[in-house]
């Protein structure tokens, strides 16, 4: 055990310190003791036993003695590495988080914010630490009340505060809001996860208003012309029990659809299927309507605005297989349906002449253990053509893994029954529910056995459920590497999936939906050329407008040497200029928030002797959603309080939540203890010590006239 000496203690009223020395040495003691008769020894030795200084008094020696004994003592001290170790006990208010709604649905009760914020401080400044924080589209540490967000999350809120203050003597967190949340996570679904009460006070209206509104609306962002692409429509109806709504949409100003609803109670919900034919290329705004009702206070809510980009392009497809199978014939029936491909199918070791003609190649099971398509490989790998490989128990998984394409899956020569457990978040395309639903019911695909490591680069649609049990296999997955799209299906029975949604649904919606979803992302053409620019066709106007651009040397290398510039004029006819920011190896542009409209850019760069340019087209649409429901829903700030051991009030009583918090004896202060160690030989009060007792020795052996 290390030798321990208190060297000094004192308190203070909040802080209190202990200053300690300790010496790392199992016998310490032993040494400090030797250190001090050494130091008296040579000290004694040196002015009581030396002839030299018969000349001084007593008290002169003496006086030196303990100069020469305190110095040496001091050197000793730092040959044996002491420490100093200072204890400070510190007192920590809690925390009153204090976080309020700053959107557009609670805009009017600024004012009234400002007066709760000073009555927090007038009454809790000496016993809490109030930190205040804002949220609406973005969760800000600040007090400014603006009321200008266009959405609420109330989930981000929560997960930064919990983020935030872990570790902390956070007390409780008082929540200012109307519980109108459009984005984010359900907030009740976080309470189980929060450390601390939320007393919540709300604002806002309940009363259940005449209101007919567009909650949301899906539809996919592409469709090819002379196609249909379906729309799925929310609707919410409010005190309208037993009335019609009539719903129009719009495609430039013409009606292209119009139906009835039947609402059957005064807080109705609805969810509409729209098939909606893709006329005229291009990007097409459409608008959906309800008319309006007597009575309606609020009508902006009544039409919800999106837009869809046609492309007229015809696209072939190629299928590749060893020989027939019923998987790619189910493809194939479903791809037919649409009017913008066409479809090639060779069997056996037929390949054509070219590659180049076609938007997207299928490889069923190749390569396969009798056909390792070597050459065929080497071809397609040269192209920047996109790929979907049909992986089964014939694939050759060491020739697949070596072409380095995404996905690599340890060879075996076993296979395992899966079904699939689709991504709720996949990004690249928009698979409904109802699809979902049916197929991760349908009969198992046979897979190969083993683990799969996917590309940071690719996304899971779905993963491996093995007898009802989640995996973190991949059994499809999609994405883009170097400007080419791949795509991977790990199963083989797709043909009974098909089967199975007739015999389920009497139709094959659910499976012409998932094939045709691929095939539209995997063979929409991207740009082969040296510079490209990329960007999504539609934009929120919530959004920030950001772009990337990608410059290719002749030996196809990423490169962003050269400025890139752009150019982008709204439907005014006013030009932005701007210059990408180089990033990595290749170009981003982050151009903030436009207002909605159609706009078109031109983008060029210079390489060498070549001059690249890029144009292209985008809509931004509005987004009203803070004002689609205008009617506060106390019930979520109610159970979120409930869950946390808070209490919900509104806002009016906001003085008996106060009363309620300051007589809370669990949020009280803590205290922490903090050690701080130091080495002697680094305290240069020390060091300066040893140099004015050796020095105060030199002078007066020197004035006594001691040589």
């Amino acid at each position: 055990m290390p030798y321990l000496a208190k060297f000094v203690n004192f308190d203070s009223f909040l802080n209190s310190e202990q200053l300690e020395i300790s010496f790392d040495h199992r016998f310490a003691g032993l040494f400090v003791l030797l250190a001090v008769l050494l130091a008296a020894g040579i000290s004694y030795l040196l002015y009581f036993r030396n002839s030299q200084n018969s000349s001084l008094s007593s008290y002169q020696k003496i006086f030196l003695v303990v100069m020469r004994f305190l110095s040496l003592f001091l050197v000793f001290l730092f040959l044996l590495s002491p420490l100093m170790e200072r204890q400070k006990k510190i007192s920590q208010l809690p925390i009153l988080a204090v976080a309020f709604d700053n959107s557009q649905s609670v805009q009017a009760y600024g004012p009234s914010f400002g007066q709760f914020k000073q009555s927090l401080k007038d009454r809790f400044a000496d016993d809490y630490q109030l930190e205040f924080w804002s949220f609406g589209e973005k969760t800000e540490n600040k007090e400014d009340f603006t009321g200008t967000d266009r959405r609420s999350n109330y989930g981000k809120l929560l997960k930064s505060l919990k983020n935030n203050y872990i570790n902390k003597n956070i007390g409780a967190l008082i929540l200012l809001g109307d519980g109108i949340y459009n984005q984010g996570q359900n907030p009740e679904n976080l309470a189980s996860g929060l450390k601390f009460p939320v007393y919540t006070l709300g604002v806002g209206d309940t009363t259940l208003k005449t209101d007919a509104l567009i909650r949301n609306v899906k539809t996919n962002k592409i469709a090819f012309l002379k196609n249909k692409f379906p729309v799925e429509i929310e609707f919410k109806f409010s005190n309208l029990k037993d009335q019609i709504a009539y719903i129009d949409i719009e495609n430039d100003q013409k009606q292209v659809y119009s139906t009835t609803v039947s609402i059957v109670s005064d807080d109705d919900f609805k969810l509409e299927f729209v098939n909606l034919e893709a006329a005229k290329p291009g990007l097409q705004h459409y608008k959906i309507k309800i008319r309006p009702f007597d009575g309606e206070a609020n009508l902006k809510n009544n039409e919800y605005e999106f837009v869809i980009q046609i492309l007229e392009n015809k696209q072939k497809i190629l299928m590749l297989s060893d020989g027939p199978h019923p998987d790619l014939g189910a493809i194939r029936t479903s791809v037919s349906e649409l009017q913008n491909y066409e479809i090639k199918l060779l069997t056996g070791n037929s390949v054509p002449d070219s590659l180049s003609t076609f938007s997207l190649i299928v490889l069923n099971q190749l390569p396969s253990i009798k056909n390792a398509a070597s050459s065929l490989l080497t071809q397609i790998k040269a192209s920047r053509i996109p790929v979907l490989f049909l992986i089964g128990p014939n694939s050759l998984l060491e020739q697949l893994n070596s072409l380095d394409m995404g996905l690599k899956i340890s060879a075996s020569k076993n296979t395992e029954e899966v079904q699939a457990l689709f991504e709720i978040n996949f990004p690249l395309f928009v698979l409904s529910e109802s699809a979902q639903e049916t197929l991760s019911m349908a009969p198992p695909l046979v897979a190969p056995f083993g683990s799969t490591e996917l590309s940071p680069l690719m996304q899971n649609l779905a993963k491996q459920s093995i007898r009802n049990i989640q995996t973190n296999k991949t059994l499809m997955a999609f994405g883009t590497d170097k400007g080419r799209k791949f795509g991977f299906i790990l199963g083989e029975g797709l043909w009974r999936w098909r089967l199975y949604n007739y015999h389920a649904n009497g139709n094959h919606e659910a499976f012409n939906e998932f094939v045709q979803k691929i095939i539209q992302y995997l063979a929409l053409k991207q740009n082969e050329d040296n510079f490209n620019v990329y960007y999504p066709a539609i934009f929120q106007e919530t959004d920030q407008i950001e772009l990337i651009a990608e410059l290719y040397n002749d030996s196809y290398e990423l490169i962003n040497t050269p400025d890139v510039n752009i150019r982008i004029q709204n439907d005014s006819l006013r030009e932005f200029s701007y210059q990408f920011d180089r990033s990595n190896d290749f170009y981003r542009l982050n151009a903030g928030n436009m207002k909605p409209g159609d706009y078109t850019f031109e983008a060029e760069t210079q390489l060498g002797n070549q001059h690249f340019t890029e144009q292209g087209n985008f809509s931004i649409v509005k987004n009203d959603i803070e004002i689609q429901n205008t009617s506060a829903d106390f019930g979520v700030l109610y159970q979120l309080s409930a869950k946390t051991g808070g209490q919900f009030n509104t806002f009016n009583n906001y003085g008996t939540l106060l009363d309620i918090i300051g007589q809370n004896k669990q949020i009280a202060v803590q205290q922490h203890q903090l050690t701080f160690q130091n080495e002697w030989i680094n305290l240069k009060l020390l060091f300066f010590m040893l140099l004015v007792l050796l020095g105060a020795e030199w002078f007066f052996r020197k004035y006594w006239g001691i040589y």
